[in-house]
């Protein structure tokens, strides 16, 4: 047809053949991958893949039904073992980590009127807030002095605010400035949320996440967490006190009306809350790979955020210039991934490594080898 522009050959599909680690499979190959989020490495782990296997010839898929005849021995592990792992009285899991944002915003709907967020929370926390009904105001983002101001002109004598965000943003792993939020929440006897999917198991002394790493507590800081990044599982989970999680699991048809996590990979995820409870090395590891990449990303001249979490981002002066690396990388066995369209990453994207304590030294030098030739 004349005028018509020939049609681009589609892109080949790429897909990754084995558990996500330092090095991964795609389409046969063998890659050095600084990708997702398996930060210690325990999506292929052989005793959690084990559990996973004995408890599907035992159990089957899942139980099959909603929670009216209550929870599978399974998922009933998994919740004793989280409520373990954080020091709370009980815990509440779930099929899905996206599913945070609205077990935090309706499952302490009774206790706030208005809500505040974070103006770059993640997808899953605005579609949580939005099934409340409740007024939503913005604060720009993690900016405690923004959201006091916010909250002293929105909120009308007697109403109790709700401030909900990320504790690690994922494009470049900020974490959310939490003593700053309570102190601008305290006047108003304000609830903190956090959706600390990337934190938990990752940050602070205990490994409990945002809150652990700034080593505050408090009655009305609350979080939820996903078994699916750290932990190497599925699923995500709310710890709390006993009298929320009641509420919770009695009140939220996201809950009672959901089938279980499957049998496999709520047994896999048990096993994997005990291996990061009994291996606090591993965090530690964790930390001194991030260092190493961004000493070395630093002495090449890149301008990195100021984050002690394992991602590592960084933009160049164009995406065409980001893609350029990105397939020379892989041309050369390493994938690294492009940070766009997503909450948080700016218009052109970002070159976004993921470090797992799984990574050794000389994997990572080998990535700052390649990106000061190609740079």
């Amino acid at each position: 047809m004349a005028g018509r522009k020939p049609t681009e050959p589609a892109a080949e599909p790429f897909f990754m053949e084995s558990a996500p680690g330092p090095e991964t499979v795609f389409n046969g190959r063998k890659y050095l991958y600084f990708g997702g989020t398996g930060y210690f490495g325990l999506h292929g782990n052989a005793e959690m893949i084990k559990a996973g296997m004995q408890a599907f010839l035992a159990a089957g898929t899942h139980p099959g039904t909603g929670k009216t005849l209550g929870n599978s021995r399974f998922q009933a592990d998994v919740e004793t073992g989280l409520a373990g792992f954080f020091g709370t009285e009980a815990s509440v899991q779930y099929v899905s980590g996206y599913m945070n944002g609205l077990f935090l915003a309706q499952g302490l709907a009774p206790d706030y009127d208005v809500i505040f967020v974070d103006e770059n929370a993640h997808y899953n926390i605005w579609d949580g807030i939005r099934s409340t009904g409740k007024p939503v105001f913005t604060y720009l983002h993690c900016d405690p002095a923004d959201l006091g101001a916010r909250l002293k002109a929105a909120l009308k004598p007697g109403q109790r605010p709700l401030a909900i965000t990320d504790g690690v943003f994922p494009a470049v792993g900020e974490l959310a400035p939490v003593p700053g939020l309570m102190q601008a929440l305290e006047p108003y006897a304000g609830l903190l949320a956090v959706d600390d999917a990337h934190g938990v198991g990752v940050l602070g002394e205990h490994g409990r996440g945002t809150f652990d790493h700034y080593g505050v507590s408090g009655e009305r800081l609350f979080y939820a967490g996903t078994l699916s990044k750290a932990f190497g599982g599925h699923g995500g989970f709310l710890p709390g006190p006993a009298a929320l999680i009641a509420r919770i699991k009695r009140s939220l048809g996201a809950y009672q009306g959901a089938s279980s996590t499957p049998t496999p990979l709520a047994a896999a995820s048990a096993r994997g809350i005990e291996l990061v409870r009994d291996h606090p090395e591993w965090r530690r590891t964790l930390r001194e790979n991030s260092e190493r990449l961004r000493a070395g990303l630093r002495a090449q001249g890149f301008k990195l955020h100021a984050t002690p979490f394992p991602i590592v981002a960084w933009a160049l002066e164009s995406a065409a210039a980001m893609e350029r690396v990105q397939a020379t990388l892989k041309e050369k066995g390493i994938i690294l991934p492009i940070f766009k369209n997503y909450a948080g990453a700016p218009e052109n994207g970002l070159l976004r490594a993921s470090v797992f304590s799984t990574h050794a030294p000389g994997d990572i030098d080998r990535l700052l080898e390649e990106l000061r030739r190609i740079v």
